[in-house]
């Protein structure tokens, strides 16, 4: 039994099986539309009843909108745009003072270590200056000791020339 061979006798008119087919395919299409279209204007409804109660629970904006207003007005008055300005302007120089700081604190670090040195050379010139202390001390006393011989030797030879007086 195939479809062409298929018949339906309804009222006394019959309908062959490739006429039904065809009948059955556009009565699902429509019914598959119609179902499609109920569900899209459900969908469409429930949407409209969530705005409705959104705008239902939603505050009145007049406040806001009049505070709003106000911190305009406030704002304007401040002249906020100029002070914005001079915030510019003393980020600049604030960014301008640390990098100073930098300088002068590498610049102590660098006089830092040339005092360091300096101690250090004035050390070894006062160890100097003790060392040649202590050599003209010894310069002076051997000097004093070689005056005194040669002090005696002169009175050894003015003894020795007049051995009377």
């Amino acid at each position: 039994m195939s479809l062409e061979d298929t018949e339906i006798n309804v009222g006394g008119t019959s309908f062959k099986g490739a006429h039904i087919a065809v009948v059955l395919a556009f009565v699902t299409t429509i019914s598959g539309g119609i179902w499609a279209t109920s569900e899209f204007f459900s969908r469409v409804a429930v949407l409209e009843d969530t705005v409705a109660e959104i705008q239902e629970t939603m505050p009145d904006l007049a406040p806001l909108e009049v505070e709003l207003e106000a911190i305009k007005t406030k704002i304007e008055d401040n002249d906020l745009g100029h002070l914005q300005g001079k915030l510019a302007e003393l980020s600049t120089l604030l960014t301008t003072i640390q990098a100073r700081q930098q300088e002068v604190l590498d610049n102590a670090a660098t006089s830092n270590s040339k005092v360091a040195t300096m101690e250090k050379d004035w050390i070894e010139v006062r160890n100097e200056y003790k060392k040649m202390a202590d050599a003209i001390k010894g310069f002076e006393d051997s000097v004093g000791k070689f005056k005194r011989e040669v002090d005696d030797l002169w009175k050894g030879l003015d003894a020795a020339s007049s051995p009377l007086g």
